[in-house]
């Protein structure tokens, strides 16, 4: 199939001229005489290329932008400009334009940019598919580190059932490794290759998370101004799961149990056929289900058709086995992605760590070794080192740190970085001595407006 290709131009010759440029170099080509035009056709079906005039009358070349984003996050899209509108075409590239062109232009110099624009689109999803690939290694990874018998039991039964199609429920407490476990089981089922689809389903209010599971028709409800695909409907020939499945409202729990039992859900606001889908369920709670049937909270009959395989993850408190052979795992992982060299833990560290309760679990052991690794200066870490809540006896230990906020010190040190940088995330990584993807991660967790410090 060719590369589809929309022309947005309201001038009628430079229109043709591109389109018929183009389309000599083998790409499907379609035009769009004015904004609305090319919103329309956006609408209607995404392309891998918009070349757009930032000025159409009616509707900007940034709102074509927009829409096309919208409609495909992966569509590459290039600004035609005049030269006053220069800085507007700068504004748009921080909006997420490929590329902007200065009018008047040599055709070759538009299909070079179009190429390009092509190649770096290519390059993103084959970035995207090695970004899948190194999760599916990691979850194999980190679901192999238990010396813990409870803890071999439930990944051999993991393993034994991965490759059916059954249903299954993850149970334990916040932090114990749910959505790792369910990662094992979906890269190693037949559906490896296919999407894995989560869901927080305590993240989102009742009404919202319904929209996120089934998807929308336009103008169901009010912002509703585009139709959109459901969670259910992304995983088709895949898996997904659904997070903190107790804390889902009655109504929704009853939808969620027709499309178990039927395969076929309808979006909000459809009045057409229902859409049939192939999905396995994996659940996971921190909640007693028994309790909440019992209680009135959570439907029966959905308890039974999700508690086909149950899967409960001890505490990490409860497998004092895995302690020290998770936090060697995750000391190898950061020293790696921070580019330290450590060689492990004092015998008074590991004491440390042992004696301790974990009450947030593998998840607090990851961030306690991830704050050890960023910031232990000698190769052995010692029990100075490790920063915990907690110890046995309640008293606080603040690893030498005081009253120092951690997010803060490194919130300071990011952003002075991409200040440095002017916002580019690969010289930012590099002044900070740690890998793109760990700064890409660090921002994202704290919330930082990267892309305020392009200049």
């Amino acid at each position: 199939m060719s590369d589809r290709i929309l022309i947005a131009e309201d001038n009628d010759a430079l229109r043709i001229g591109i389109t018929a440029a183009l389309g000599d170099s083998g790409y499907e080509v379609s035009e769009a005489a004015s904004g609305s035009e090319a919103l329309g056709k956006l609408e209607s079906g995404s392309y891998h290329v918009v070349v757009s005039d930032i000025k159409l009358g009616d509707v900007s070349g940034v709102e074509v932008l927009r829409k096309a984003r919208e409609v495909n996050s992966e569509t590459e899209v290039i600004l035609m400009t005049a030269f006053a509108t220069l800085e507007s075409a700068l504004q748009a590239l921080r909006l997420g334009a490929f590329d902007y062109i200065q009018k008047p232009f040599a055709l070759t110099d538009l299909k070079h940019r179009v190429a390009q624009a092509l190649k770096v689109r290519k390059m993103r999803g084959e970035l995207e598919f090695f970004k899948r690939l190194q999760y599916r290694l990691e979850i194999d990874e980190e679901g192999v580190v238990a010396e813990n018998h409870g803890m071999k039991e439930v990944l051999a039964t993991a393993r034994k059932v991965a490759p059916t199609s059954a249903t299954v429920l993850i149970t334990g407490e916040t932090g114990t490794g749910k959505e790792v476990l369910a990662g094992l089981i979906h890269f190693n089922s037949p559906r490896k290759d296919q999407p894995l689809v989560k869901v927080n389903c305590a993240a989102l209010h009742e009404n919202l998370l319904e929209s996120e599971l089934f998807g929308h028709e336009r103008g169901a409800f009010t912002g509703a101004d585009r139709m959109r695909a459901g969670r259910f409907e992304q995983a088709d020939k895949g898996t997904i799961f659904l997070d903190e499945i107790g804390d889902m409202s009655p109504a929704t729990q009853a939808k969620v149990l027709r499309v178990m039992q039927e395969q076929e859900f309808e979006r909000l606001g459809s009045s057409g056929k229902p859409i049939r889908v192939d999905v396995r369920v994996i659940a996971a709670t921190n909640r007693e289900l028994r309790k909440e049937v019992k209680e009135g909270r959570f439907r029966q009959d959905l308890y039974f058709r999700l508690n086909v395989v149950n899967l409960h993850i001890p505490p990490l408190r409860e497998r004092p086995e895995d302690i020290l052979a998770l936090a060697r795992h995750f000391l190898n992982r950061y020293a790696s992605d921070f580019k330290k060299r450590l060689s492990g833990f004092s015998p008074e560290a590991i004491q440390k760590m042992r004696a301790y309760s974990w009450p947030g679990n593998v998840r607090e052991m990851q961030n306690a070794i991830e704050r050890v690794v960023l910031l232990c200066d000698s190769p052995l870490i010692g029990p100075k080192d490790l920063t915990l809540e907690a110890s046995e006896t309640g008293e606080a230990t603040s690893a030498g740190l005081g009253t120092l906020n951690l997010e803060t010190l490194e919130r300071s040190a990011i952003e002075r970085s991409l200040k440095i940088s002017r916002g580019v995330q690969k010289d930012a990584a590099l002044l900070l001595g740690i890998t793109p993807r760990v700064l890409n991660y660090k921002i994202k967790l704290l919330n930082i407006g990267w892309k305020g410090f392009r200049e």
